[in-house]
């Protein structure tokens, strides 16, 4: 699986013909809850499809969307493929731009809620610490993509109302001890 992610980014635009065969094995692979490294895996290959194939990965986003965000919300995920997802949602933000509008209203909670869940880790242990840490991580590509996504577009104002969730998120960072 991550031959395929090199070959995508190796093809860029051109490995949009792969697609519509390849898709199948990318769905399985993110609904893999028992196998997490497959769908962590996974999670990673379509990031770097994303990059490869920019808008041309939209008549895919929907089901991949869709799985990310059942993903996110599964107790049944092992907790460490969360924060590559969080970046994933960057990375499709980034390849889809203004186009990301139609998954807004669902990402956003997503991250605002890791972001509050993130905030809430004062005298944890060193494995929770790490854990957190690499949440946020996610949460920021996320964060980052989806602003960049929309920075030419005459859509930027659709993500005023996250300003402040975006705000808060990044005040809570500055402020902590154990980054």
């Amino acid at each position: 699986m991550l031959a395929i992610g090199s070959l995508a980014y190796a093809c860029g635009p051109e490995f949009a013909k792969y697609m519509p065969e390849f898709y199948k094995y990318l769905e399985m692979g993110l609904q893999n809850f028992e196998e997490y490294q497959v769908c962590s895996v996974t999670v990673g290959v379509v990031g770097d499809i994303c990059r490869a194939l920019e808008n041309k990965v939209l008549p895919y986003c929907d089901g991949i969307m869709t799985q990310l965000l059942k993903d996110l919300s599964s107790n049944q995920l092992h907790r460490s493929v969360k924060p590559p997802i969080f970046s994933c949602l960057g990375d499709i933000a980034l390849a889809t731009g203004q186009d990301f509008e139609k998954y807004l209203m669902y990402a956003m909670p997503m991250l605002q809620s890791a972001a509050e869940l993130s905030a809430h880790t004062a005298g944890a242990d060193d494995e929770m610490i790490d854990y957190t840490n690499s949440l946020r991580n996610g949460i920021l590509e996320a964060y980052s993509g989806i602003l960049q996504g929309f920075k030419n577009s005459t859509k930027i104002q659709l993500l005023i109302p996250y300003a402040p969730h975006i705000l808060q998120f990044l005040d809570s960072i500055y402020m902590e001890k154990d980054m």
